[in-house]
């Protein structure tokens, strides 16, 4: 930085104060830091400036699986909100959905330092009931069971099924039938229970 502001003849604070984008910076300076910047190669740090803000407008994203179509939907929304916020996305997928996979997952994204996680985790995990996230770390779960404990984004998989069921009744099917998702996904289990729900409500096989 301070063989930029030599070069473009202006203070240290001048050339901090156009590469963070501040207002306040006379054009034909800005340009010059500018200029000068390019000529020497300089790039702002920015993992330095995360530090001293304290934030680094990066959004970690644990899933464990991209081979469904549900899932990278997700992903696709997630990283183009987080663009539109001037957030970066850190992706970090997890071979096999377990508890210790889970927290070594967490503990990557800390190293690689996010602000914040969001977990789609549309599985149930092998070797526990319920998945415990570590209580330091501001966490969203999207498509799962993860209870009470957590900000938890999901689809209505129990209305959308039981009005789909409805429908076909109503048009004077006798009953329903369902082709169901993989067994281990939280939200096929919900259309599934919410779909034999709905049939024997209405008294039909």
């Amino acid at each position: 930085m301070a063989d930029v502001a030599r070069l473009a003849g202006v203070s240290s604070q001048t050339v901090s104060r156009v590469s963070n984008g501040y207002a306040g910076v006379n054009e034909e300076t800005r340009q010059q830091v500018l200029a000068a910047m390019k000529e020497l190669g300089y790039r702002p740090n920015s993992a330095a400036r995360a530090l001293k803000r304290g934030e680094f407008r990066t959004i970690g994203v644990i899933t464990f699986t991209l081979s469904t179509t549900g899932n990278v939907r997700t992903l696709e929304a997630i990283a183009t909100s987080a663009a539109a916020e001037g957030y970066a996305v850190t992706l970090l997928p997890v071979a096999v959905p377990t508890q210790d996979e889970v927290r070594g997952a967490f503990s990557r994204l800390e190293e690689l330092a996010v602000d914040a996680v969001i977990v789609i985790m549309e599985v149930h995990l092998l070797d526990a009931a319920t998945v415990t996230l570590p209580p330091h770390v501001q966490v969203v779960v999207v498509d799962s069971d993860a209870g009470s404990h957590y900000t938890v984004v999901d689809t209505d998989q129990c209305g959308g099924t039981r009005t789909a069921v409805q429908h076909l009744l109503d048009l004077g099917h006798l009953t329903v039938w369902h082709l169901a998702g993989p067994e281990d996904s939280f939200a096929a289990q919900r259309r599934a229970d919410a779909w034999r729900g709905a049939l024997t409500d209405a008294g039909r096989p």
